[in-house]
This record gives C-alpha cells, sequence and structure tokens, in this order.
C-alpha cells in the first residue's frame, strides 16, 4: 500500500519516481507474473487461488510455489513438492473447519501408549522421558508461533506458480531516467523448504563471474522498460538456469533486512539513498561503486530448538580466521529462547545478523557456519 499510494501522489502532483500503475505491478504478484510471461521475460504458469478460483490440482507443475497475491516479507509462502503437499495446503486453508476443529479437539480420545496399555514408569529411561518432554514442548511452541502469525486467511487472493530452477540472486539498482544502473548483485542461500527464506547474502565481486553480471544487466535493462520504471531505486529478486534469467518479485524501493544502510555501503562504498537524493535534487552523485569488498550478510538460521549457550562478540572474533574481519554483530537471542520455524521476515530478522568481510567466498561460507556452530542448541 505504501508503494501504490506514493505512486498516486507522484502521479497526482506530476512528479518523478514511480506511477501507480507501475507500484501495482510491484505489489500484485498475479499482474507481475502475466505482464512479464506475456513479453517473455518470465517463465512457468501462473493461477489465481482463491475462493471463487479453486485450483485443479492436475494442471499443476510440482515444484511449485504458493504465496499471497499482495504483500511481502516471504509472509505465507510455501514451496510446494507434490500434490500431496498442494492438497493438505488447500484443505488447511479453505477444508471444513469444523471437522479441522473436531480433529483437533483435545477432549478427543486418541491411541496413545497410555491409552493402549498401562507403562511401567521405571521401564523408560530419564533421557526418554526428558527428549518426550522437550519434543512436546517444541511442538506446542511451533503451534503457538502458527497461530500467532495468521498465516493463510481463507478470504486472501494467493498465486501459485511454477518454481524457477536455478541460482537465486538478488539485484539492487536504480534507474536513472529510464536507463538501470546495477549497484550490487548479492547470491542468496535459502532455507529448506517450505518457506525458503534467505539466511545468507554474499555479493558478486567483478572477477567472480562475469557472464552472470552481464545477463543481469541486461535483463533488469528489458525488465525496467517494460514495467515503466522511471527515477527510482529498486530491488529484485531474480533467478538464474544457464542462459535462462527470471524475475521472481520486484519493487521500487531500496531493499531492507540491513541490505541497502549497512551492506550496500559496505560492500561498495556507495550510501544508496544518499545519492539518490542528490540525484533527484539535481547535485553530484555516483551509483557506480567506489570501492569494492566481498562482504557477506548473514542472520541466525537456527530452527526449531532452544537455545542455552549464546557467545558474545568477544567470543565470536575470538573464533575468526585472520583473513576475516567482523564488520557488524548484533544479536538479539538470549539464553533458553526457542526459535521456532523460519516463516517469514520477521521471524529471523528479529534475532538479529552479522557482517562479515572476507578475501574469498569459501573462507566467509565456513566463518558463517562457524559462527552458527558457537550457539549451543537443544
Amino acid at each position: 500500500r505504501h508503494l501504490v499510494t506514493i505512486g498516486a501522489v507522484n502521479d497526482a502532483l506530476k512528479l518523478p519516481g514511480i506511477s501507480r500503475e507501475c507500484a501495482v505491478l510491484c505489489t500484485d504478484k498475479y499482474a507481475f507474473h502475466n505482464r512479464l510471461r506475456n513479453v517473455r521475460l518470465r517463465g512457468g504458469h501462473c493461477y489465481l487461488v482463491n475462493n471463487a478460483h479453486p485450483i485443479d490440482l492436475a494442471n499443476v507443475k510440482y515444484p511449485c510455489v504458493f504465496k499471497p497475491r499482495f504483500g511481502s516479507h516471504g509472509k505465507s509462502v510455501h514451496y510446494i513438492s507434490d500434490e500431496n503437499e498442494l492438497a493438505r495446503l488447500i484443505d488447511k486453508i479453505w477444508g471444513d473447519k469444523d471437522s479441522q476443529d473436531k480433529d483437533n479437539d483435545p477432549g478427543q480420545k486418541t491411541d496413545t501408549p497410555a491409552d493402549s496399555a498401562p507403562t511401567d514408569i521405571a521401564d523408560i529411561s530419564v533421557s526418554r522421558k526428558a527428549d518426550e518432554f522437550m519434543a512436546g514442548i517444541k511442538k506446542k511452541m511451533e503451534e503457538k508461533q502458527s497461530a500467532e502469525s495468521g498465516e493463510d486467511n481463507a478470504d486472501d487472493d494467493y498465486i501459485l506458480e511454477e518454481a524457477l530452477p536455478g541460482i537465486e540472486y538478488a539485484v539492487d539498482g536504480v534507474v536513472e531516467g529510464c536507463n538501470f544502473v546495477t549497484v550490487l548483485i548479492r547470491r542468496k542461500v535459502l532455507t529448506k523448504p517450505p518457506a525458503r527464506q534467505a539466511v545468507t547474502y554474499m555479493n558478486l565481486m567483478p572477477p567472480d563471474n562475469p557472464r552472470v553480471e552481464a545477463q543481469i544487466n541486461e535483463y533488469m535493462g528489458k525488465l525496467c522498460e517494460v514495467l515503466g520504471f522511471r527515477e527510482c531505486l529498486l530491488h529484485a529478486d531474480i533467478c538464474i538456469q544457464g542462459r535462462t534469467v527470471n524475475a521472481i518479485e520486484v519493487s521500487a524501493s531500496p531493499a531492507g533486512r540491513h541490505v541497502y544502510d549497512e551492506l550496500i555501503p559496505l560492500a561498495t562504498g556507495v550510501d544508496m539513498a544518499e545519492q539518490f537524493i542528490r540525484y533527484m535534487s539535481g547535485g553530484t552523485h555516483v551509483f557506480q561503486p567506489l570501492n569494492r569488498k566481498r562482504i557477506l550478510l548473514g542472520y541466525f538460521g537456527m530452527q526449531n530448538c532452544f537455545v542455552h549457550d549464546v557467545p558474545d562478540e568477544e567470543r565470536i572474533r575470538s573464533i575468526l580466521p585472520d583473513s576475516v574481519t567482523l564488520r557488524k554483530w548484533k544479536c538479539n537471542i538470549k539464553m533458553l529462547d526457542y526459535l521456532g520455524r523460519i516463516t517469514d521476515e520477521n521471524s529471523l530478522l528479529s534475532r538479529g545478523c552479522y557482517l562479515l568481510e572476507g578475501v574469498n567466498d569459501r573462507i566467509l561460507y565456513d566463518t558463517s557456519d562457524r559462527i552458527q556452530e558457537s550457539f549451543e542448541i537443544k
């Protein structure tokens, strides 16, 4: 709603920047997909799913992605591997609620060992009882998290689109007039399905893969022309396989997640927001990277566990290799916190993040793994 409002104000006052039509294409994933597919800038089919448009499971190709038509931040995104998973999800959202409530009624008798036969407590080991107790607590915490997240509203519109093959990247740039300028390209590390949230970003350096950079620059130029981007900052999620590039989502705004205000200035020497204000004010500005550095932005990706020990910044610095520098450490995790499933950006970003500078990707990824392993979790 913020982007659409800004676009409407720009139209009414004849200001430079995104138009309302362009903003709608950014925020309506169904319209976005169809616009790009019609000009062969996006592959795969996309289906609208809601109360009035049920999906025919026989027409779907797997894997596929189910997500809200409107909204962002990864909320209610599901990566679906087969027909059974999709059927369960559809039944969860639009199925018979009375029947589901009955199935989940705690008063209903279930076939558990306590019901079927008496158990001698003395025969159960202490460790087994502890494991069962922890499993029960984790289950309750997951149920609580799911209830609080408000996922999957039956009154909302959703889309179902074929999952894109290849490697996912994020692109940060600016449209000067009608020309797209790349500021930073970030390679993603994603959680396992179903949420597929990015838990690590690594910026591409010029020598890394010039072919990928050329592909992205060419594709983003075409995309900006088709969508009508003018005089704006933007970020995009794209997927590349071989010579094929597909846009997942695009927004005519700078990226959040500590990217535009921390990662980009560190990795490029450019503050995009400051330079864009200079540009729009008619002042001297520069968007091209000034001083490139290899930076990893990491988030704490542990899931479904309790935290028994949290390392402080001093301990983290003591385990770093000589060739790696800790540029930022912000950890909001505390002792005995429960880290549930990573379902969207909020469930991940609230934990904090860290930025590392190093000489190559391998050593940065290895160091990031070492940092995560320094937490004691159970």
